[in-house]
């Protein structure tokens, strides 16, 4: 029996196989708002390369976390935005980030800052502050 087999039917695994390669967090995030044509996605995340790009937003669309819209002017126009399904990993992610946040050593922090996107740090603010109104 392979180690896949052993985990058919696991909410771990199956969770995991959307929010555990490298860039697959970050490009979910940044679907959130708005739908993103690939260049936007490709200069928001400094260091992915193209190959991956495409291979994880393959993957979200056979997944049905992720849409592809074609728009047929000149130039033909992609864009890429979640699904109902894929909204749904929003608050999951949110909670991955507010932990992640909550728990670097302030040393750790400082380091680490300097290289978050400043989207992201505001995102986490306006969170806590809602969280903090709705109280």
């Amino acid at each position: 029996m392979s180690s896949e087999e052993l985990y058919v039917g696991c909410p771990v695994q199956h969770a995991r196989q959307f929010l555990s390669g490298k860039w697959q967090i970050a490009i979910l995030w940044h679907l959130k708002a708005q739908p993103s044509r690939f260049v936007d996605l490709i200069n928001i995340l400094p260091g992915i390369s193209e190959k991956v790009l495409t291979q994880e937003l393959r993957f979200f669309e056979e997944s049905g976390i992720v849409q592809k819209e074609i728009f047929f002017c000149t130039p033909v126009k992609v864009e890429y935005r979640l699904t109902t399904q894929g909204l749904t990993l929003i608050p999951v992610i949110q909670q991955i980030i507010l932990w992640a946040y909550a728990n670097l050593q302030e040393e750790k922090a400082k380091r680490s800052m300097s290289s978050t996107p400043a989207s992201v740090i505001n995102d986490l603010e306006t969170m806590q502050v809602s969280e903090r109104n709705q109280e």
